[in-house]
């Protein structure tokens, strides 16, 4: 049976679309590898993968999440330090001898080590991105940025040169797509679709539909309130304003909600919760998603498309550029509404909240996306596009 290798970013988001489909294939009696950070073993390792500790995301300096500039600075900062990851990913490969290699679109040390060692390459997207390659760093507005794409761009001239490929420029190996690229969304979501042909297949959202659990919030059965589940995600969620905020929107009698506010912030900060909240660090959020009438989040695209796979419209409050995109889908679609997270009042949110709730339209529209995500395969339609995947060992350039 073939063997393939993932190649992952350390990160919930990332991660976690894949790890159905990597069950999947080892249930098929196929070998997994699963190329991830420390953090992330013990994850892989469940699903079924054998990990082996990787990591080509440069470490951050500053306690926050990246924002949009150090996003754009990634290509950057891993081609500069390729010289050192890729020669130790391709002995470690040598010696696994994959027939594939499966890797996250973002990442640049796979794509080259599938050059390098002739192995056809499938790409995925855990996330919102555009078909063509976002523009180049402004290099002329920071010496430093300029300093750093000249070390990125000898670091990959040096591996061209050690391994006798043709000469690459950073921007090509981005933009050369392989005969197989896995979208973690409906077509009918993309921005652009029109743009993407055939060798991107849209899945939409991977994950395997747990048992639902009961709502945990006590109610009033004489005077149903409406159900609300809020989430800013794994990394921006340390907002103790916005949750009390979320205390003042959604008073009872009406509503009901359920809060996960993630592991940085001090929950004593918070108190007094009010008695028709329940404030927990995590929800299995698919089990909790069926009985939620509305769903405030961050935007992250894993979120957004579980929520519609249970036909849960959106308040989408977003905070860095992937996620606006994301937003501005859910609007533009109808799927629920953006809020001016600038000028957001307790007042604000709870009027988008209720226009969300009551619009039919909005309604209709998450409900046709629900039979849409639905019948776009998920992880089994994903996993047997990677068994019957013939490819190519040389991707295809966009330019």
């Amino acid at each position: 049976m073939p063997t393939y290798v993932f190649f992952n970013v350390s990160a919930y988001g990332h991660v976690n679309p894949t790890l159905p489909i990597v069950t999947a294939l080892c249930k098929r009696g196929h070998t997994v590898y699963y190329f991830i950070g420390e953090s992330f073993a013990d994850t892989v390792q469940q699903a079924g993968a054998i990990p082996v500790i990787f990591s080509e995301m440069p470490r951050s300096q500053h306690a926050t999440p990246p924002g949009d500039k150090e996003i754009a600075l990634l290509p950057l900062l891993m081609a500069r330090e390729s010289p050192r990851v890729v020669p130790e990913i391709v002995d470690k490969l040598k010696s696994i001898r994959p027939d594939r290699i499966i890797f996250n679109t973002m990442l640049l040390a796979p794509r080259l080590a599938a050059r390098i060692l002739q192995i056809p390459a499938i790409g995925f997207r855990p996330f919102h991105s555009p078909r063509r390659p976002s523009k180049d760093v402004e290099l002329n507005a920071d010496p430093w940025v300029k300093q750093l794409a000249d070390a990125a761009n000898q670091a990959i001239k040096a591996i061209t040169t050690s391994y006798s490929l043709p000469d690459l420029t950073l921007r090509e190996v981005f933009a050369a797509v392989p005969g197989l690229t896995l979208v973690f969304l409906p077509k009918s979501f993309q921005v652009d679709a029109a743009q993407f042909d055939e060798r991107f297949l849209f899945v939409g959202p991977s994950f395997t539909a747990p048992p639902p659990i009961p709502w945990p919030v006590a109610e009033n059965s004489e005077s149903p309130a409406a159900r609300v589940y809020i989430s800013l995600g794994t990394l921006r969620n340390n907002d103790p304003d916005f949750y009390r905020m979320c205390f003042a929107a959604f008073p009872a009698p009406d509503w009901s909600v359920v809060m996960s506010v993630g592991n940085q912030i001090d929950l004593q900060a918070l108190e007094p919760i009010p008695g028709n909240f329940v404030v927990r660090r995590s929800v299995p959020q698919t089990a909790i998603l069926p009985h939620t009438d509305i769903f405030v989040t961050h935007g992250g695209l894993n979120s957004t498309m579980e929520s519609l796979y249970y036909g849960v419209p959106l308040v989408v409050l977003p905070s860095i550029k992937e996620q606006v995109t994301t937003a501005e889908r859910v609007r533009d679609l109808h799927l629920g509404l953006i809020p001016d997270r600038a000028n957001l009042t307790a007042a604000t949110l709870r009027e988008a909240a209720t226009t969300v709730l009551q619009s039919e339209s909005i309604r209709q529209a998450v409900y046709h996306m629900k039979d849409t995500i639905h019948s776009a395969g998920g992880y089994l339609r994903a996993t047997d596009a990677i068994i019957a995947f013939q490819g190519e060992v040389h991707p295809n350039s966009t330019l």
